[in-house]
């Protein structure tokens, strides 16, 4: 039996499974996610392959098919798979013998096309915020939910970008942020508007002023505000706002938010007659990306919303547009 944080192994990849998770994060990757599908793995080992200790293709091929059988869509299986082949792999570079599961056999994901929030919808949204009120089990919800989710959209942050940040990196003075851990270790200043400056401030006070949060968006215990908690609220801001949360097939998601700051910019900059190619690398350092791709990515989605502004960008950035289809990268 071995044990790494709060994940206690019991398979015979006990110790081995420990020593690639701490292997993981000592090469400064978080891995949460990936521990947690490889201590279900090991659970399932421990269950059903109790005296195994070579990582075979009958015990890797029979969690796939388990994944198969609870009809988990294609994402999901990925997710599940992935850690599995990356642990076989990790196996064989020490010379033990182990199947790597071949992880682009897998179905593919089907393609996210983003919902880009109208003008009219960002308003009975925000609305609907303002009108979140006072919770004895969520004591400052009222004061968060209308500022973190205009943050989101105003400076196109990525959800845990917001609720990771700290309180001593909001330069409230100056109207600066300053992410840091962001997606692949990104770093970077994001500027502040005026009325968003101006909403921190008074959010500054009302939560931050008689005590010591070391998240700008705290929970109760002083945690950084958990994911699950801004879902729900989002959800009934949708329903408040009588929008549509989009259906199975198409649900409308928080990361919308960053999707749709970044085509009304570049929208905006289009309408205004501004130059992309001198414009891109500022939408590009604001956004966190980490190649200009990703960016380019969303003149395809403002093409296709706006129709009126097509031909400008097709005669002007030709080059750019064939490059955008396909599926949407997640570091968008």
């Amino acid at each position: 039996m071995a044990e790494f944080n709060n994940f206690t192994f019991r398979s015979k990849f006990a110790h081995e499974l420990d020593a690639f998770i701490r292997l993981k994060h000592g090469l400064g990757n978080e891995y949460f996610g990936p521990s947690v599908v490889l201590k279900s793995f090991d659970t399932f080992c421990y269950e059903n392959f109790k005296n195994h200790s070579v990582l075979t293709k009958e015990i890797v091929m029979a969690w796939h098919n388990r994944n198969i059988e609870r009809l988990l869509s294609p994402k999901t299986q990925r997710l599940n798979m992935t850690p599995i082949a990356h642990f076989g792999k990790y196996l064989c570079d020490k010379g033990t013998e182990s199947y790597i599961f071949p992880v682009k056999t897998l179905p593919s994901e089907k393609r996210y096309t983003p919902h880009i929030y109208s003008k009219d919808e960002l308003v009975r949204f925000f609305e609907a915020t303002d009108n979140c009120h006072f919770s004895h089990q969520y004591p400052n919800r009222h004061f968060i939910m209308p500022v973190l989710f205009r943050m989101l959209y105003s400076c196109g942050l990525r959800v845990s970008e917001a609720t990771n940040l700290l309180t001593e990196n909001v330069d409230i003075e100056n109207g600066v942020l300053k992410i840091i851990g962001a997606k692949n270790d990104g770093e970077r200043l994001v500027p502040l508007s005026e009325d968003m400056q101006k909403r921190c401030v008074e959010y500054y006070e009302n939560v931050h002023s008689n005590a010591q949060h070391k998240y700008f968006f705290p929970s109760i215990t002083n945690e950084p505000i958990k994911y699950m908690n801004i879902y729900g609220n989002f959800r009934r801001f949708l329903r408040n706002a009588n929008i549509s949360h989009g259906g199975k097939n198409h649900q409308i998601r928080i990361h919308d938010f960053r999707h749709t700051f970044a085509v009304h910019c570049l929208r905006n900059w289009v309408l205004e007659g501004k130059d992309l190619n001198t414009c891109y690398p500022y939408l590009k350092a604001y956004m966190g990306h980490t190649l200009f791709r990703y960016t380019s990515y969303y003149l395809k989605i403002t093409a296709e919303i706006y129709p009126m502004i097509t031909e400008t960008l097709e005669n002007t950035y030709p080059d750019i547009i064939p490059f955008t289809g396909g599926k949407i990268n997640e570091d968008n």
